[in-house]
């Protein structure tokens, strides 16, 4: 067994020093506070790791990344993707499928699998994209240990949309759903400008497929829209959610940090879909999360090559990449923002996205949970540099940027994996939801 000592975890309403017991399953076993009323425990134990009363977290479930691997190793693949992900404290993400091939069929899935199994640092689970033969989807039904975390839809593709709003769908999945209308996007706008470019897909087209994709929700589908952008979006979402519909969504950490302001100082750099908003949208997203009425952060991790984020807005290509500094920037946010309690945060980051993904036992430091678990050191003090970055996407916006609070050790289903910078072990695998 393993035990984690002096560790400071939220307990009850506060922080409190407690002392974490895993079993070689790598499950927490007991919590508790005193070393000397579990001495027969204590004599079991074979190793010992002194968190030094550094925060304790439970691990980040990003429920929404782009490793790019199959076809776009370039930008990024599954070992340098997962290895920023354990330094930002995240030690399960769920994978996008606009792979190449697009992963749209049982095939495809198994064959992404197949290639990707052996190179991750962190458990990860894996989406399909609809087709527009919405059959297909049936057959992961039919193979059930390749189950996705769940069926993306962008909505700018018309074909895609079109299967979405007008075939029966199965209702075993949850549906991530990005929210632009096709119609009301412009390919037509000024290279040199980020307020252009934000015209040219404008918040009108978030709200419009908002809409409609809360119609479906309404047979019955479980639907989450994922990274909202705008306040009209939330209130729509919001609105869905007082009438009973199983509706969830997520915010990025970009649109809670940036709005089109800084995108005039770092253009191509800070594009993005949907992209940022006015400075009332970015208040509106962190009073959201306040009020518990968006679920989750993301980062919508989607790295691209320094050579392709090096051009002007109309060539290069959308994405930032951020899941190297999750926990950092969350603790960032807590501060600057005047969040109450750190937790509301965290919980939007474990334990919601993993009710979402029907993955149970994970999000939370809690006896039968794994033991997934970030040593957080919120004093240390430090600047994000590109040349210290493990992902392959240098150019970001957090370049420069200043932290206090850092990862510093992290264990992965009651493994240390990473410690000071180092990775101690590779065990990620294959996580499947539960039905």
């Amino acid at each position: 067994m393993i035990l984690i000592k002096n560790a400071k975890v939220s307990w009850a309403g506060s922080w409190r020093r407690v002392n974490i017991l895993i079993n070689d399953e790598g499950k927490i076993v007991k919590l508790f506070r005193s070393s000397k009323a579990n001495r027969y425990l204590i004599s079991k134990v074979d190793k010992i790791y002194n968190a030094e009363e550094n925060l304790a977290l439970p691990g980040i479930v990003d429920m929404h990344v782009h490793f790019r691997e199959p076809g776009y190793e370039y930008k990024e693949d599954f070992t340098s993707g997962s290895k920023a992900a354990l330094a930002g404290g995240v030690t399960v993400v769920a994978d996008m499928p606009n792979n190449k091939p697009r992963i749209n069929s049982l095939d495809a899935f198994i064959n992404k699998l197949n290639a990707i199994k052996n190179k991750s640092y962190v458990d990860f689970m894996l989406y399909v994209e609809i087709s527009k033969d919405v059959t297909k989807l049936s057959e992961f039904l039919k193979h059930k240990d390749f189950l996705p975390a769940g069926v993306k839809v962008y909505m700018y593709e018309r074909e895609e949309e079109q299967a979405f709003l007008n075939d029966v769908l199965p209702k075993e999945f949850v549906y991530v759903i990005h929210a632009e209308d096709s119609e009301l996007i412009s390919e037509d706008f000024d290279c040199n400008s980020y307020s252009s470019f934000e015209s040219s897909r404008p918040r009108t087209a978030e709200l419009r497929a908002i809409k409609k994709a809360l119609e479906v929700a309404r047979k019955g589908i479980r639907v989450h829209i994922t990274h909202v952008s705008t306040l009209e979006g939330l209130l729509e979402i919001d609105k869905a959610k007082r009438e009973g519909l199983k509706v969830t969504s997520d915010v990025t950490l970009h649109h809670l940090f940036f709005t089109k302001k800084h995108g005039e100082v770092l253009k191509s750099i800070l594009k993005c879909f949907p992209p940022l908003r006015e400075e009332l949208d970015r208040r509106a997203l962190i009073s959201a999360l306040k009020k518990d009425l968006i679920d989750c952060i993301i980062t919508d991790h989607a790295p691209h090559a320094p050579f392709e984020k090096d051009k002007d807005l109309c060539r290069a290509p959308a994405g930032i990449a951020s899941i190297e500094y999750f926990y950092p920037l969350l603790f960032k946010l807590f501060k600057i923002a005047n969040f109450d309690d750190f937790n509301i945060l965290v919980k939007a980051v474990t334990e919601k996205p993993a009710r979402i993904l029907s993955i149970p036992d994970r999000g939370k430091i809690r006896t039968g949970f794994y033991a997934d678990i970030v040593i957080f050191d919120k004093k240390i003090r430090w600047r994000a540099l590109r040349e210290d970055a493990f992902s392959k996407a240098k150019l970001m916006p957090w370049e420069n940027m200043r932290f206090r609070g850092k990862v510093v050790s992290v264990f992965l289903r009651g493994k240390l994996v990473y410690e000071n910078e180092s990775f101690i072990e590779r065990n990620g695998m294959f996580w499947n939801r539960y039905l």
